[in-house]
């Protein structure tokens, strides 16, 4: 084997052996604050960003429409 392959075999190696201690720490941080007035804040305005593209006939487009007709009106006049 050349010198690239033992390197690239290392590489693996230490990735499969660090992976699952990783990915324990963030399951464990994950339960460690479960009482926080601050979580799900991120989700909550990822999904109404998500609302927002998914669900055009929304009320946020009949607000936006009202906005364009009052700056017609202001910039018509």
């Amino acid at each position: 084997m050349q010198q690239i392959d033992w390197i690239v075999l290392a590489g693996i190696i230490l990735f499969l052996c660090l992976m699952p201690i990783v990915l324990a720490r963030c399951v464990k941080d994950l339960f460690r604050h479960p009482g926080s007035a601050g979580s799900g804040g991120g989700v909550v305005g990822a999904l109404g960003v998500l609302d927002r593209i998914v669900n055009p006939a929304g009320e946020h487009v009949q607000e936006a429409q009202e906005v364009e007709q009052e700056e017609d009106g202001i910039g018509g006049e």
